[in-house]
């Protein structure tokens, strides 16, 4: 039998096994895209999520003596100067005016906020071995437990990730109150609002012991030029945006340092 056939007959016998070779570049190249997509439509699966930082503790059956040699840990402590570990949920590295205003505190190494998701393979003779070794990774490594190792090997003392929201308001005449909603850039009104929502979760690499915190949310309300009609609609510039964020993060981050130092 020539070579040319048994290249034949090889891939002809994969198709009906219903998994058809693929070549390094295919690879690299289905790969590249996922990760291009996923960046771009920020959507949710880029996020962390609560197991992802807190582990299976907010699955486990706790009884009333986890809860009580929980609180004889010690108090959560991030002295000035210690070497950290930031992270920003949904981002491959936190905003640089977060970095620059937790560098006024700490000395700041940074990491990915999107979480590495197993894919499932489309091949039906794999998949139930596959679902098996995602469950058995599952249950002895999370994403935290995976960040405290990195931050062991480079002698980080804490790990603090933030999650943050970005939401636009407007003032309800019926329930006289302002709804909010995630700001997307779309054009706002005269009587719009901006605040920015962030929640704080401090972790020990040594211990795991953690604390989270969210402080007080800042609000900046637009105030209509003197030009501007009543129902005048405007957009929020990049450059409104980011001296918004600033003031946030310094004021935020200066608390936080106050509480845990």
């Amino acid at each position: 039998m020539n070579s040319g056939l048994t290249l034949f007959l090889f891939t002809t016998l994969s198709l009906l096994t219903g998994c058809a070779p693929h070549s390094p570049i295919d690879a690299k190249k289905m790969g590249s895209s996922d990760k291009e997509s996923s960046i771009t439509s920020k959507n949710f699966s880029t996020l962390l999520t609560d197991k992802d930082i807190f582990g299976n503790e907010t699955t486990l059956a706790v009884s009333e003596e986890d809860i009580q040699a929980a609180l004889e840990g010690e108090e959560f402590r991030v002295p000035l100067n210690s070497p950290v570990i930031l992270v920003q949920s949904g981002s491959r590295a936190p905003e640089a005016i977060m970095q620059q205003e937790m560098g006024r505190y700490y000395t700041v190494a940074t990491f990915s906020g999107i979480p590495d998701r197993k894919k499932r393979s489309t091949c039906k003779k794999d998949k139930s071995k596959e679902e098996s070794q995602d469950v058995s990774a599952a249950e002895n490594m999370n994403w935290m437990q995976a960040l405290r190792y990195v931050a062991a090997k480079g002698h980080q003392k804490a790990i603090i990730v933030y999650q943050d929201t970005l939401q636009t308001g407007k003032y309800d005449a019926v329930t006289k109150n302002v709804v909010w909603s995630d700001y997307k850039n779309e054009k706002l009104t005269n009587s719009a609002s901006l605040r920015y929502l962030i929640r704080f979760t401090l972790v020990n690499v040594a211990t795991g012991e953690w604390a989270t915190w969210s402080p007080v949310n800042y609000e900046y309300k637009i105030l209509p030029s003197l030009s501007a009609k009543k129902d005048d609609l405007q957009t929020f510039t990049e450059q409104q945006v980011a001296q918004f964020k600033q003031r946030t993060y310094a004021s935020m981050v200066k608390d936080l340092v106050s509480r845990y130092q």
